[in-house]
């Protein structure tokens, strides 16, 4: 197998920048999903991995290789697209077969040793018994997984997806997730996978790169981008539902650091997060807190932020409330036993503030993570 770099890659569609000085490094055998939402670079920089897209600069190794000048079929990397693009009229057999038969001098394949290569990628994404039908007579799964077969069967050094799972139903989805990553693992096959959807990444992933605007904004574990966002458009993006952002102002009574934000005002006492905002120096900070982090009570303690029931989701095993504090929409993850009614009075708490997240309204830097 083989990992793969991308140095300072820029590339350029007119006056658009769809993917902005772009630094990467996937390591052999990893699972790395590139994130974010759309129109924000990801897809491009895929195709310029595979070669469908040439940069404008920087350059791309694969295995140690620079491949920035090679035709997508010399760089021995093969890529699942969005839409599975299988020949309608060919059999799934000859789908699969495809891609050997077109290389089969290079390759030095024989007739017989194509044919056990396709049975054998075929009855490991247990589709053997659609060998003889057309992609029009199959699933929206099935063919998702003859698409899957037609890109392993020539055992490519690097495995490419642009959202391969998003044209199937919601259950589907969950399943394929889980099988996709098993496969993964079991041959070990260095992958790249393009998504918007941040469960799939979380649940699949090695690593994730989250993207903005054609740039990387972070590259870490699902657990690293969840609790230790370094910007805080990650914060925002990552989770479901994402983080509550407040916008907040310090000031400072002595040695006191006090916490002024919507419906709240004390000092602050956990010594980490005084510490950040001491050091950081800023006087305007983003006070990030999960809906998972934060408690509603019904009569206010101290600590508590004062606010008004806006909306209630019932989920079954939880139910997220919406909760308006000073125009502001908090989102709370509670127990589906606590009774609430829209326009309700309610007291948010966060449950330690060693959860809480800062970030420099400025520049959307963090100044503290979360502790899980």
């Amino acid at each position: 197998m083989a990992d793969v770099r991308l140095e300072n890659v820029v590339k350029r569609f007119g006056k658009v920048v769809a993917v902005d000085h772009v630094n990467l490094h996937v390591k052999d055998g990893e699972f790395f999903i590139l994130l974010g939402p759309s129109g924000c670079g990801k897809t491009t920089t895929l195709r310029i991995i595979a070669g469908l897209e040439y940069p404008d600069e920087g350059r791309v190794y694969i295995g140690g290789k620079d491949v920035t000048d090679l035709e997508p079929m010399d760089r021995d990397v093969a890529m699942v697209f969005q839409n599975y693009a299988l020949y309608p009229h060919m059999t799934v057999y000859e789908n699969i077969a495809f891609p050997l038969k077109i290389r089969r001098k290079k390759l030095g394949l024989t007739k017989e040793e194509i044919d056990e290569r396709v049975h054998e990628v075929a009855k490991m994404l247990h589709i053997e018994e659609l060998l003889d039908r057309k992609p029009g007579q199959l699933s929206g799964g099935q063919q998702q997984r003859v698409a899957l077969a037609r890109a392993l069967v020539r055992r490519p050094k690097v495995w490419l997806m642009d959202e391969p799972l998003s044209n199937l139903d919601a259950l589907l989805r969950v399943v394929m997730r889980a099988e996709l990553k098993k496969l993964q693992k079991q041959l070990g096959i260095t992958t790249i996978y393009v998504t918007h959807d941040q469960a799939e990444a979380m649940s699949m992933a090695d690593r994730i790169a989250v993207m903005n605007k054609g740039r990387i904004m972070q590259v870490g574990t699902p657990h690293e981008v969840y609790y230790k966002p370094a910007h805080v458009f990650v914060a925002t993006f990552i989770g479901n539902p994402p983080a509550n952002i407040l916008e907040c102002r310090v000031t400072q009574d002595g040695d006191k650091i006090i916490l002024e934000c919507p419906g709240h005002r004390e000092e602050i006492r956990d010594p980490e997060l005084a510490d950040a905002v001491r050091r950081a120096g800023v006087r305007e900070i983003y006070l990030g807190m999960r809906p998972e982090h934060i408690k509603i009570l019904k009569h206010p303690e101290p600590g508590t932020f004062k606010g008004k029931v806006y909306v209630v989701e019932p989920l079954g095993s939880e139910q997220i409330v919406d909760v308006t504090i000073d125009g502001t929409v908090v989102k709370v993850k509670a127990p589906p036993t606590l009774s609430l009614q829209p326009g309700e009075t309610v007291y948010l708490k966060p449950e330690d503030w060693k959860k809480v997240m800062v970030f420099d309204k400025k520049t959307g830097k963090a100044l503290k993570g979360a502790t899980p």
